[in-house]
């Protein structure tokens, strides 16, 4: 995929506050942040892909700096309108191939992103700016769920296991978390794929958003407008499960809370 395409696409897929999402969407958000608000208190925090300005007040108050980058310049200049009262840094740039100098970052964030990427790049950048004792947290979509779809645009999605051994392969000490179990996802897998292509097709690249909306309403029911901050999103009671074995098809989401070894 052509990058200017690329950026494209991240932006259309960029959840912003008073988009329309389907309710249960809401609880997904809300759970990986509030999981991030109990790593980031006094942290010099990168947020890589850093999307759109939900619970940004938040992280930046409990921070004791806040980084944003993403690849869109189209999403930073909104985060930079939407945030204009936040005390926080933006950039335009690649987690690739990131700007700062080394051990910058006690903390570095990326939220349901990392399958756009090339793993080995990532985290090499990510090693480099990461501070020794630091943490990097990212969430994914787990692809050993049974009907799981990929989202269009997306290079790969490493299984646990394979995440595992790579963070061990650049030094990282990593631990998974499950959350979010599969129920009734098998039963949505076909109707499910149908619309991620008609996504990538309608908004990705003629920009019909208010078709999408419509499909997106068939696909998993009624639509709600996304908060700006956590405390207006529904607190999800969802249960946090360590996994042990580096092996899970049960949840849907999967977080990664990794330690900088050295």
């Amino acid at each position: 995929m052509k990058k200017d395409s690329f950026k494209r696409i991240m932006y259309e897929y960029t959840e912003w506050p008073g988009d329309s999402i389907p309710f249960d969407d809401l609880h997904f958000i809300s759970h990986r942040y509030r999981r991030v608000l109990e790593l980031c208190n006094s942290k010099d925090v990168l947020e890589i892909g850093a999307g759109s300005s939900i619970a940004k007040k938040e992280i930046i108050n409990l921070s004791k700096s806040y980084t944003g980058i993403d690849i869109s310049e189209k999403n930073i200049s909104r985060i930079s309108r939407e945030c204009n009262d936040l005390d926080l840094s933006l950039f335009v740039d690649d987690a690739e191939n990131m700007q700062f100098k080394d051990n910058s970052f006690d903390l570095i964030i990326a939220l349901a992103m990392v399958y756009y990427l090339d793993e080995n790049k990532f985290l090499s950048e990510v090693k480099r700016v990461l501070r020794p004792g630091g943490i990097l947290f990212f969430c994914t979509s787990n692809a050993d769920v049974p009907g799981f779809n990929a989202a269009p645009g997306s290079k790969k999605y490493l299984n646990i296991q394979q995440w595992d051994e790579l963070l061990r392969k650049h030094d990282f000490n990593p631990k998974f978390e499950g959350v979010f179990p599969h129920k009734s996802i098998i039963k949505l897998g076909l109707r499910a794929k149908i619309v991620a292509y008609c996504k990538l097709f309608f908004v990705g690249i003629l920009g019909l958003n208010s078709f999408w909306n419509r499909l997106r309403e068939y696909s998993k029911g009624s639509l709600t407008k996304i908060p700006k901050h956590l405390e207006d999103f529904p607190r999800s009671q969802e249960e946090i499960i360590q996994i042990k074995e580096c092996k899970d098809s049960i949840h849907r989401v999967i977080y990664c809370i990794s330690l900088n070894n050295s």
